[in-house]
């Protein structure tokens, strides 16, 4: 059986590379707010996340009877934001000054793991918020889309994640990239898991910026 997964935005091959160094950011968490509108939407369900731990299921749970919603009910509610994020999810502060100056030293690509569905939406709201670099919306593993990147770009390339695991992955598919560690939410930041080895943490768009100038420059 062949598996395939969906991935909408331009081709690798297409890109406009300007600069030997690449910055690949993912969105959620790292450009655009993704836990605090998640939040105001589960109160319209009457339902509230708990960080007890690091993870959504069992810990979103009914206000009134305290019933951890299940995955089902939490893969919907994560399906409306997506739909609604055009008026629902912000930008993280100070991204879009930042990534403008960064702009000068190294190319930027998103790599969103968001349903490829909901691209178009996504990328009107990046739009407007004036962080026009190309976006790649894929199901398929970040490590992977990031090695071929890697190929293109023969300076640093860092990447920018706020799940651990993504980090990993990159960091197995292509060990030589520099992991940067950004999560715009503090509350799930005492459960996280291991972060890998070498990995660059950071808290906010101030020190991202000069984390990833300092990869892309040496300085």
């Amino acid at each position: 059986m062949t598996v395939t997964h969906a991935t909408r935005g331009p081709q690798i091959a297409e890109l406009s590379k300007r600069h030997e160094a690449l910055f690949v950011l993912d969105i959620d968490e790292v450009v655009l707010h993704f836990i605090a509108p998640f939040c105001e939407l589960l109160a319209e369900y009457s339902a509230k996340l708990h960080f007890d731990s690091f993870k959504l299921t069992g810990n979103v749970r009914s206000i009134s009877t305290g019933a951890a919603l299940t995955g089902h009910e939490l893969d919907g509610v994560t399906e409306r934001l997506y739909v609604e994020q055009g008026e629902r999810q912000k930008p993280v502060e100070g991204v879009a000054a930042a990534l403008s100056r960064l702009s000068a030293v190294a190319d930027i690509v998103f790599l969103t793991a968001m349903t490829p569905t909901f691209y178009d939406q996504r990328r009107d709201l990046l739009d407007a918020a004036g962080l026009h670099w190309p976006m790649i919306a894929t199901e398929r593993s970040k490590g992977g889309v990031v090695a071929e990147l890697k190929q293109r770009w023969r300076g640093p390339v860092a990447f920018v994640d706020d799940l651990p695991p993504n980090l990993e992955g990159v960091r197995r598919s292509a060990p030589d990239v520099h992991l940067v560690h950004l999560m715009a939410n503090p509350d799930f930041r005492p459960h996280l898991p291991a972060m890998p080895t070498g990995t660059v943490r950071v808290g906010n768009w101030v020190e991202a910026e000069a984390a990833l100038q300092q990869i892309a420059t040496g300085a």
